[in-house]
């Protein structure tokens, strides 16, 4: 069992979607700044279905909020969001977007 940070996330628009955007994607990260691998929504489901720790930290408040996977009977998949709190900075949806530099 691994722990990981996310510290960005890749969303799209998504219409039927509850949200005005959908994450498709985030970024973890080993030193809790950059991130330094991407996965899919879809791997990080799978990866707690195998016993992995996701979670997300506020860049002020210092707090941690677990991320956890749900069903999404709109979109009829799993989709993953953070723990309710009454902190917003550690929110999936507050994060900065992930920025993704390709290679030549």
């Amino acid at each position: 069992m691994s722990a990981y940070r996310i510290v960005c996330t890749e969303q799209v628009p998504e219409s039927g979607h509850p949200s005005q955007e959908r994450i498709v994607a985030v970024g973890v990260s080993v030193d809790g700044v950059r991130a330094s691998s991407r996965l899919s929504v879809e791997d990080v489901v799978r990866q707690m279905e195998q016993g992995d720790i996701f979670f997300t930290v506020g860049n002020k408040s210092g707090k941690v909020a677990l991320v956890e996977k749900y069903w999404c009977h709109v979109c009829r998949g799993w989709h993953i969001r953070s723990h309710a709190d009454a902190v917003t900075d550690n929110n999936l949806d507050s994060l900065r977007y992930c920025e993704w530099r390709m290679s030549a």
